[in-house]
């Protein structure tokens, strides 16, 4: 039998070194195996595994920009789904700015994942509850504040009264894309709101519903231009002055009460708004 030739052995590790290998090793983040990654992915509901399917194949080039996506049909057939699965991937896709549907051509790509955009589309209040399970806003400087006078102009906020604030950055939850600012105005007549909006796992407004049983029962909202201050830029990686869309929702219950407004400071480069309107 050949002799096998053995790596010379690492000289042995002193009691100092020994505890400061420990150290190291205890400190090193763990890295996913194969297995733990691919269990992960089995986990995602099956329109995410498509979803994230077909992302992959147009950033590969099988679908460049201006071609078509299989129908859903084609799909059903082809990965062995339900109609409901193959639409919801499509409309993954669609949210993320990759894919839009057109009338009697199909589904058409428009972006690859590294210029892709979150396309909001709205046309009522159970499309704001859809946002925000698409989206991830993460709040914090959770405090009480007084409402200036340039704020009481810009909001419609009463002015002088303190008001319970937040400031949170809003991300796609399947791509981790940050693309945008909001500050937050929760009226302060309801109480233990704070801690509220620290435990929170939905739209903020259906937390007012299900936690103080009232209802909103509209929503004004108003679209502008605007460019990102200092502040604001720094909290979504983008330079001073950016160009950014501006959207401010104001909710108010059934007896006129405004209970939230959201300021919302969006990425022009990450964001679409499409409304849609019927007779």
């Amino acid at each position: 039998m050949a002799d096998v030739k053995r790596s010379p052995a690492l000289p042995p590790a002193t009691d100092g070194r020994q505890a400061q290998a420990t150290r190291a090793a205890k400190s090193r983040p763990h890295r996913a195996t194969r297995r733990e990654t691919e269990a992960a992915e089995d986990a995602l509901p099956r329109y995410i595994q498509v979803a994230r399917q077909l992302t992959a194949a147009i950033a590969g080039g099988r679908f460049p920009v201006g071609s078509q996506l299989p129908t859903e049909m084609e799909l059903c057939k082809e990965l062995n789904l339900s109609r409901f699965t193959a639409r919801e991937a499509i409309r993954v896709l669609v949210d993320q700015g990759l894919v839009v549907r057109r009338q009697r051509v199909g589904t058409i790509v428009v972006a690859t994942p590294d210029e892709s955009r979150y396309t909001l589309t709205l046309s009522s209040l159970r499309d704001l509850h859809q946002y925000a399970h698409n989206t991830e806003l993460v709040l914090s400087n959770i405090r009480r504040e007084s409402i200036d006078d340039r704020l009481a102009l810009q909001l419609g906020l009463p002015a002088g009264e303190p008001w319970i604030c937040a400031t949170g950055v809003r991300s796609d939850t399947e791509s981790a894309v940050p693309f945008c600012v909001t500050h937050l105005y929760i009226n302060p007549r309801l109480n233990g709101i704070e801690a509220k909006l620290r435990k929170r796992r939905t739209a903020v407004y259906s937390m007012l519903e299900k936690e103080y049983g009232t209802r909103i029962e509209r929503v004004e909202q108003e679209l502008q231009g605007v460019a990102f201050s200092p502040e604001d830029a720094a909290r979504l990686g983008v330079r001073d002055q950016q160009p950014g869309l501006r959207i401010i929702r104001r909710y108010f219950d059934a007896s006129g009460r405004l209970l939230e407004v959201a300021d919302n400071i969006h990425r022009s480069d990450r964001f679409n708004y499409r409304m849609q309107l019927t007779r």
